[in-house]
């Protein structure tokens, strides 16, 4: 008597098999989501940034290239640039040297923000000496 053993080959993938895999994907989805989320936030940080550096730099540049003294004091102003509108604050200090004064300029894109998004100083030169 002969006894027929059967043999059953599997061709596919276990529960355990798929399970592991599927979960290997999810944890590389989700860190791309987060990179991607973080990339974005990036982009927009940087891009407010620039604006803000150009608005600084244009009001410096303005305030050393006008034929007239600035007084010394902070002057509050607001500008348009990139379809936002940007607070300027600009502070002029009179220093050692009379024929000089240092200018620093913060610019906010919220009026009553404790920090700037971008902040830069300069010193303009005695009108009268420059001509």
């Amino acid at each position: 008597m002969r006894t027929a053993s059967h043999r059953v080959q599997s061709h596919g993938f276990t529960l355990i098999e798929v399970l592991v895999a599927m979960t290997i994907i999810a944890v590389g989805v989700s860190a791309l989501v987060a990179s991607a989320g973080s990339s974005a936030w990036r982009a927009d940080y940087l891009r407010e940034r620039e604006f803000g550096r150009w608005v600084a730099t244009n009001e410096l540049t303005l305030l050393q290239t006008v034929p007239a003294w600035p007084d010394v004091g902070t002057k509050n102003t607001e500008v348009e640039m990139g379809q936002f509108l940007w607070f300027v604050s600009t502070r002029t200090q009179a220093v050692a040297d009379p024929d000089l004064r240092r200018i620093d300029v913060e610019v906010r894109q919220d009026k009553d923000a404790d920090s700037y998004i971008y902040r830069v100083t300069g010193f303009v030169g005695n009108p009268e000496i420059r001509q």
